[in-house]
């Protein structure tokens, strides 16, 4: 199940810095609900451009919404069909749309209470991180803080 972290030390150059974490499962293809949203989320990194460290996911393609509710965080990552068709999903089992642009689809929701304060510091991008399912956050963010795991930078909505 895809997790919501908000930590720091992902960013060597600003180790203090806020960001805000989406774990999700590698490798469960072929299934339905909550798993083929989180593999079609893990295999958005085949569309990123190597950066410092990380992949970035073009804007144009998709993005990360984020809405908080009193010490609820929601986060939806979204993109547009043209880019499930390339990652071989089918644009069906995505039904719920974009609050930004309806012609994109909604792949994966993942929500968790957080410090209102703490989210308040975070970085305006969300990082996805994708790792085997069953590892503990902790692990996979300890991994990623040492190079271990690329990161998928993904930008806020498009206004």
């Amino acid at each position: 199940m895809a997790e919501l972290v908000l930590c720091t030390g992902l960013d060597p150059d600003e180790p203090d810095s806020v960001t805000l974490v989406v774990i999700v499962a590698e490798g469960v293809e072929g299934v339905e609900g909550d798993a083929a949203d989180e593999d079609a989320v893990a295999r958005l990194g085949l569309f990123g451009y190597e950066g410092d460290g990380c992949l970035y996911f073009v804007q144009t393609d998709g993005w990360a919404e984020r809405r908080l509710d009193g010490e609820l965080l929601t986060v939806d990552i979204v993109a547009y069909p043209a880019v499930l068709k390339g990652l071989e999903a089918a644009a069906d089992l995505f039904l719920e749309r974009s609050a930004a642009d309806p012609e994109a689809l909604r792949l994966l929701r993942v929500s968790a209470q957080v410090s209102p304060g703490t989210y308040a510091q975070a970085a305006d991008i969300t990082a996805v991180l994708t790792a085997p399912a069953g590892m503990p956050a902790e692990q996979v963010l300890a991994e990623a803080r040492s190079g271990g795991y690329w990161p998928l930078i993904l930008a806020p909505q498009p206004e």
